[in-house]
């Protein structure tokens, strides 16, 4: 039977002993049917779904064969983790096939997070059940983008550190900052919150979980940093995209809050030869922009936040009947259902699933200032997921009950 939402472990995310080696196991029948259905929804995409011709997937792509065949990476502004995994496994099927195995995985992990922080079965298997047939998820696993791999390691991460596992933690989230580096700032924040006040560790215990991710940290990123200095002859810790993606969502010509040709006029910084110089160039004519005009940066904030919660995508390719209805269907409620489940939960609850919280709001901001697109926002729906998964459930039990009580009634 599915346990109640009063039944949420304390903040300090404890596992009770008797409960502890169970996990899903006995829910291993409906786990497989919903990975099964997962992996069919998701070849089936693969097979009917025209190529969409991405440039940010034939870069990917281009990258990808240049490290095989010229040892190269040739690229400023992008992370090499996924280049590097497209250029073992290849391009074409076996790229789709190896994303499609790591959506599929990710419906198992989000099954194992929604447990691990609620200890509700059924709750489990219904985010489960929502990931798998979710079309966001489904699309983006088979169109060769970096979003994917990165929610992966996001979902493995958030996971490990509801158990207490900092270390297994600090290296997942070091490889997604490889995978895409927006996530760096936070990382910090999580350590001291999920150390102090979800595990309850003493400061000096949530001081020296920094600090094993600052170690994993600077060994995972060690042979990027040598390449990067190698590239440009001084130390770069991520990319050198982050100038002009504040400029794409603050100049002059931004009337959308996105990023399109209408949008953004880059010319002015294609002549410079310097990546470096380049980007800084591209930081500092936003800035400018911004400190010129507040008003404006303020209003472009308001449609970059409204684009990036937008219910259904905004980009010209994907307003047709179909897309609109599917984003309608799936997003919105999942949406809704996450939001209720935060505004009704008890506080310890809450005090649990903060760090969620956390992220989307971090993700949030910083596409609130750079550029907003939903597409910048599906890391963020997994775990929206995890949340209406409860509340799903907890809709279930007041439909039990409400359907026994008329039975009751019709009996008398």
């Amino acid at each position: 039977m599915s346990r109640s939402l009063g039944d949420v472990p304390t903040a300090t995310g404890a596992v009770p002993r008797a409960e502890a080696p169970g996990s899903l196991r006995a829910a291993a029948l409906p786990l497989a049917i919903i990975l099964a259905v997962a992996a069919a929804l998701r070849v089936a995409a693969a097979i009917m779904l025209p190529n969409q011709h991405l440039s940010d997937a034939e870069i990917y792509r281009l990258l990808a064969q240049h490290i095989w065949t010229l040892h190269s990476f040739d690229s400023s502004d992008r992370m090499p983790l996924y280049p590097l995994i497209v250029a073992v496994v290849g391009t074409g099927w076996s790229q789709r096939l190896f994303d499609i195995a790591l959506s599929t995985v990710t419906v198992w992990l989000l099954c194992d997070l929604t447990w691990v922080m609620f200890r509700d079965r059924r709750a489990a298997l219904l985010a489960g059940a929502m990931a798998a047939v979710y079309p966001y998820f489904i699309f983006y696993a088979v169109i060769g983008l970096t979003e994917t791999l990165f929610m992966t390691l996001m979902v493995v991460a958030f996971a490990a550190w509801y158990r207490g596992a900092f270390t297994r933690a600090a290296t997942f989230t070091a490889l997604s900052i490889l995978t895409r580096p927006i996530i760096d700032l936070l990382p910090p924040f999580l350590i001291f919150y999920f150390a102090l006040v979800v595990r309850r560790l003493p400061l000096r215990g949530a001081l020296r979980q920094l600090g094993v991710y600052v170690l994993i940290y600077v060994a995972l990123l060690t042979p990027w940093w040598i390449h990067n200095y190698n590239a440009y002859g001084t130390f770069v810790r991520l990319n050198l995209g982050s100038g002009l993606a504040l400029y794409s969502g603050n100049n002059a010509r931004n009337q959308s809050g996105g990023v399109s040709d209408v949008d953004l006029d880059t010319s002015q910084f294609d002549r410079i030869a310097d990546p470096i110089a380049r980007d800084r160039a591209a930081r500092d004519a936003a800035l400018a922009y911004i400190e010129a005009d507040p008003v404006r940066f303020l209003k472009l904030a308001e449609l970059k936040f409204l684009r990036f919660w937008r219910l259904y995508p905004f980009a010209e390719p994907y307003r047709s009947n179909l897309y609109v209805i599917a984003s309608l269907l799936s997003f919105a409620p999942v949406l809704l259902l996450a939001v209720a489940f935060v505004l009704s939960c008890g506080f310890a609850t809450l005090v649990n699933v903060v760090p969620l919280i956390m992220f989307a709001a971090y993700l949030t901001a910083v596409h609130v200032i750079t550029v907003g697109s939903t597409r910048y926002r599906l890391p963020i729906e997994p775990f929206l997921i995890v949340l209406a998964a409860p509340m799903l459930s907890r809709l279930y039990d007041a439909a039990q009950r409400r359907l026994a009580g008329v039975q009751r009634a019709w009996k008398a």
